[in-house]
């Protein structure tokens, strides 16, 4: 007898992945008009009036331990590493248990991905202010705010959880 796979908790696994190093969590234009950036779990893509750069979160670190970045800036980033770091912890949780029958499998994901939209959005108001809008120029979290809606959507409508489940049986 073949016991059929969890095709969920392979979709939702891979779209972890997808979360982790493509997804965009955050938009910003920086302070007086300098230039514009997207910001992703572990890399930064800035465009500015001193060229395009792209700055993985390890460049990040290594500037902070160097004492070029410092202050609010250098704030930000720990946070925002914090939430990689959660992230991180939360793929390598719904990878190890793929394939157990563990009745809270969704529900550490979920808490998981909250406290990862809470320490990205700290990190934006550590950097922009509490209305993300100051000197240091505008964010606009809508990674963030996408998953958080995503989140609820499957926590709190009922039945969508369900044709959910009737496309993609366990």
């Amino acid at each position: 007898m073949i016991v059929p796979v969890n095709v969920r908790k392979y979709l939702l696994a891979f779209l972890l992945l997808g979360l982790f190093f493509l997804f965009p969590f955050q938009i910003y234009l920086i302070g007086g008009g300098l230039g514009i950036g997207i910001e992703g779990a572990v890399y930064r893509f800035q465009i500015t009036t001193y060229g395009n750069s792209f700055l993985p979160i390890t460049s990040d670190i290594m500037y902070i331990i160097n004492g070029i970045y410092s202050g609010r800036t250098a704030l930000s980033i720990i946070i925002w590493c914090l939430g990689t770091i959660l992230l991180s912890l939360t793929l390598v949780f719904a990878l190890s248990f793929i394939d157990s029958t563990r009745p809270d499998y969704y529900q550490q994901i979920t808490f998981g991905l909250c406290g990862t939209c809470v320490c990205y959005l700290m990190s934006c108001i550590a950097q922009y202010g509490f209305f993300l809008s100051g000197m240091a120029g505008i964010s606009l979290p809508a990674g963030v705010l996408l998953v958080l809606f995503w989140i609820i959507l499957l926590d709190t409508i009922p039945g969508f959880s369900s044709a959910i489940t009737q496309y993609f049986p366990e």
